[in-house]
């Protein structure tokens, strides 16, 4: 699934940008994006070398990115 940014916050409803989850629990806000503590664990203890980072990397870039395409 690939969500656009205004997909993310959904009324009070928050989904992260990772995993595209709702989360109920904490999280971070990067630029209008949201990551979910659990995420944020998972970053922390990722090998950089593995597929997972860079499919993560990836999320966060192309968000990140959409952000600043849109604010120009």
């Amino acid at each position: 699934m690939d969500i656009s940014s205004k997909d993310i916050w959904r009324d009070t409803e928050k989904y992260c940008i990772i995993c595209e989850n709702e989360c109920v629990g904490n999280g971070i806000q990067i630029m209008n994006n949201f990551i979910c503590d659990r995420c944020l664990e998972k970053m922390n203890m990722i090998d950089i070398n593995s597929d997972e980072y860079e499919v993560i990397k990836n999320k966060i870039k192309k968000s990140i990115t959409n952000n600043i395409i849109k604010n120009k």
